[in-house]
């Protein structure tokens, strides 16, 4: 069961089915939930001009939290460092929860989104990140779970994360996507394995391997998203060093920009 879950607040889209979907979480495991706002300071200003613009935000917090009648905690960080980023200042909060509800990658313009906030969170939490779809009116997850399987640590760890996700799931598929069919046998034996395992965790999930013909890897797992009806996709945090510095694959970085349902990273 999940204890301490952070929701990041701010006034972005999706916000505040962001917030709903957490309280029902929260509720469904008795768990504390953290409104974490975050007040970054890009530049030399005056507080005063930053922190009227939470207010609504606060209310709204509290509010709906007391009406759900949770335990909540707000959250406001002012961070006084001048360029300190806010991906640091969320992860270090992170550290202390069991998972932490975010927004989707920003759009900046037509053909570029900004993934260095999630790049950042996603590999320096060290807990399950659950990035929501920016524009959404989902307010509940985690009835139905489809998780993207690839033998390795970076999917053992995202299942191990989403343990107590799949443990109160009403229905759970795992699916391995592979080009060959080599890959196919070697996966199978795989999931049967991991199949087995679950089960000691009282989890109940069904498996499929997917010889993929045409597209990417991150559209053919949206797409199997799409017929099985998931609320909640789990997958690896892929990542790959580039210039001595990590960075999430590009499978990774589709996922995050294109996926309708709520999706929850490991790394």
């Amino acid at each position: 069961m999940l204890t301490d879950i952070i929701v990041h607040m701010d006034r972005g889209a999706g916000c505040t089915a962001r917030l709903m979907a957490a309280i029902d979480l929260a509720s469904r495991h008795a768990a504390r939930l953290k409104g974490l706002y975050v007040i970054t300071h890009p530049h030399y200003a005056s507080s005063s001009s930053y922190l009227s613009d939470f207010a609504q935000v606060r209310e709204f917090f509290i509010n709906a939290t007391s009406k759900a009648g949770i335990e909540a905690e707000w959250l406001l960080v002012d961070w006084s460092t001048v360029g300190t980023p806010l991906a640091e200042i969320v992860t270090s909060h992170s550290h202390y929860a069991d998972t932490i509800l975010v927004g989707q990658p920003t759009q900046l313009h037509s053909r570029r989104t900004s993934l260095e906030f999630h790049e950042r969170l996603i590999l320096g939490a060290g807990r399950p990140i659950v990035v929501f779809p920016a524009s959404s009116d989902i307010f509940q997850f985690g009835e139905r779970i489809l998780v993207a399987w690839k033998a390795g640590r970076e999917s053992v760890r995202a299942v191990n994360d989403a343990l107590p996700f799949l443990q109160t799931a009403a229905d759970s598929s795992i699916v391995a996507m592979v080009t060959n069919r080599d890959d196919q046998a070697r996966e199978e034996q795989t999931m049967a394995l991991l199949q087995q395992q679950l089960a000691r965790h009282r989890v109940k999930a069904a498996t499929e391997t997917i010889v993929i013909q045409n597209g990417s890897m991150a559209e053919t797992l949206l797409e199997q998203a799409r017929q099985k009806k998931a609320d909640l996709i789990v997958v690896g945090g892929f990542s790959y060093k580039s210039n001595r510095a990590p960075v999430l694959s590009p499978f990774t970085q589709e996922l995050l920009v294109k996926t309708p349902v709520p999706l929850l990273i490991s790394h």
